[in-house]
């Protein structure tokens, strides 16, 4: 493995790989890893470098003409990002993305779960719902991903019970109406509490066969004169290196944005962009709505939390920790024409919360040193109780917080008019960046209207206390709702096998480009509610274990071809 940097290469740089990968974070990463020590010559490309570098970020800038807006008098969502990584919030919409080694999971938290089977379904009341590919045919892919993310068992609703140290409380909540829903967060394997980085991944392959340059940004997919195939890539970097890397194959894992753009860029010789011969490019971007449904203050916290919170269990000799939630169930789904939705307890903490200030103190903060250690020395209960509910019952830890919400994620329905395209502003290198415009429909928001309704009613019938919904939601009112991006952009190059509503085939080939691939969320069909990295990686194996059997193929061809010339020149 050889990690090449464009800066310092002879500029026009000819390279040549069988495979190049264009984008080094989690999908292209995981295809990487998945052909390492395979006999084919594999180049990871990536925009950034080995760190995180502001001047390369810029190159994330978009021209953003929908949603979120601001509205007047209506206080908007974050992203809900908190301690050090609150600057994220900040971060304009569909600008959330990184350009260096291990992409978006430099600032994610890693938050994962699978979709649900209901999202691979053909849902009369969705427009363009279903999949060409069924969650059974993705089942070995996914516990491969899950292995890779350091996930305990892919199990994410009450069939999860029976695997749990100490399940939780049966509420009795009627699951025609909402069911419960699990996420779990992916940990590097030595360092507990702290996401899963890429970059580490990358670094870990051991294989000759696979080779990385960096402060290299794609310009331009080239395709023979015929427009049939993809041969070629055009890169740069910011100082105006350049290079042209020829390959058999090419990959491109750039997100939702940038795998669109790209083609839609690529326009030398098809005007329209590569792949856009039907106007698809770009269209149906989803994201996940994100919102407040509801709060609980008070004495209330503890009594929710108790059963919101923590569940843990022993997998492969590790112990893994599952956050319980609520989503909508199937048969409400159905009934009354809704996306799947999914809402999950964030409770913000007290100035003196005992186990947040044992974590400040931890990790080594000074900042609040003092106000800290006393939180800790006045709070020897709590504390205690901590222990045991994380050491024996495998719980989640009891907090002093000052609020606990109910937040919600949200499948969109497709909506083509929900678009990337090209906006007449241009980068650094003079390409037109990528106009946004991001609807949210009316039926996501009556989708998230319903479970938040649903939740309080349940909670007064089983004896929890009722969450006080979000105004608008109490008043009935759409025009006073706020939501934000969660930087999960989707299906803007989705699969399908309908050339006039899918960029990708089924096996994630651009249709009618032989050799152009696209990985992650861009070609999901739809775009469930679960946060998207576990599938991305699912599909990324999937389409690894596709490359190997398609090069196999064209090695046995050309030593097939050779053995024949062989044979006719002895004869």
């Amino acid at each position: 493995m050889v990690f090449r940097d464009l800066r310092s290469a002879p500029d026009n740089a000819l390279l040549d790989a069988d495979i190049a990968i264009v984008g080094g974070g989690p999908a292209g990463i995981t295809i990487a890893r998945e052909l390492a020590n395979t006999p084919f010559s594999v180049l990871v490309i990536d925009s950034g470098g080995l760190d995180y570098e502001a001047e390369v970020q810029t190159l994330n800038a978009v021209e953003n003409v929908g949603e979120p807006v601001a509205r007047a008098g209506i206080e908007p969502v974050g992203r809900g990002y908190s301690g050090s990584q609150e600057w994220l919030n900040e971060i304009p919409a569909f600008e959330l993305r990184n350009r260096l080694l291990g992409g978006s999971s430099y600032t994610w938290v890693g938050k994962c779960a699978a979709f649900d089977e209901i999202d691979f379904a053909r849902r009369p009341w969705l427009s363009l719902s279903g999949w060409p590919i069924g969650r059974d045919n993705l089942q070995t892919a996914l516990d491969k991903a899950g292995d890779l993310l350091n996930l305990g068992p892919n199990l994410y609703d009450e069939h999860l019970y029976e695997r749990l140290h100490s399940r939780p409380t049966d509420l009795g909540l009627n699951s025609d109406l909402v069911r419960p829903f699990f996420w779990q967060f992916s940990h590097e394997r030595d360092q507990h509490g702290e996401p899963m980085r890429f970059n580490r991944r990358a670094r870990e392959i051991n294989a000759t066969n696979i080779d990385f340059l960096t402060h290299a940004t794609v310009m331009e997919v080239v395709l023979d004169h015929n427009g049939r195939r993809a041969t070629s890539l055009n890169v740069m970097s910011l100082e105006g290196n350049k290079a042209v890397i020829n390959a058999r194959t090419i990959v491109l894992c750039g997100g939702g944005i940038e795998n669109a753009r790209l083609l839609l860029a690529s326009n030398a010789l098809m005007k329209s962009g590569i792949g856009n011969s039907r106007d698809v490019v770009g269209r149906y971007l989803a994201d996940h709505p994100r919102t407040a449904l509801a709060h609980v203050t008070g004495r209330d916290i503890a009594r929710i939390a108790r059963h919101f919170n923590f569940y843990g269990l022993s997998h492969k000799g590790r112990t893994h920790f599952y956050l319980q939630g609520l989503s909508l169930g199937p048969d409400m789904q159905m009934r009354e024409g809704l996306t799947n939705c999914a809402a999950y307890p964030v409770q913000i903490h007290a100035a003196d919360d005992p186990w947040a200030a044992l974590k400040r103190v931890a990790r080594g903060s000074h900042r609040t040193l003092a106000r800290d250690l006393s939180a800790i020395g006045r709070s020897p209960g709590m504390i205690a109780s901590g222990l045991y509910n994380r050491l024996i019952r495998k719980r989640g830890l009891p907090h002093r917080s000052t609020e606990l919400r109910f937040d919600v994620m949200a499948e969109q329905e497709l909506d083509p008019e929900s678009r990337v395209t090209l906006s007449h502003q241009r980068d650094r290198f003079g390409r037109p960046v990528p106009r946004v415009d991001w609807k949210i429909g009316s039926c996501e928001i009556k989708s998230i209207k319903r479970l938040a309704q649903v939740i309080s009613k349940e909670f007064g019938r089983i004896g929890l206390p009722r969450p006080q919904l979000a105004h608008w939601i109490a008043m009935d009112d759409d025009s006073g709702a706020s939501f934000t991006d969660m930087a999960h952009p989707s299906c803007t190059t989705r699969m399908g096998t309908d050339r006039a509503t899918s960029v990708v085939d089924p096996n994630a080939m651009v249709h009618g480009i032989d050799g152009l691939f696209v990985a992650g969320s861009s070609v999901f069909p739809t775009s469930g509610h679960a946060n998207p990295t576990l599938m991305v990686l699912t599909l990324a194996i999937r389409l690894a274990d596709h490359l190997k059997a398609r090069h196999a193929i064209d090695r046995g061809r050309v030593a097939s071809g050779r053995l024949s010339q062989a044979v006719v020149k002895t004869a």
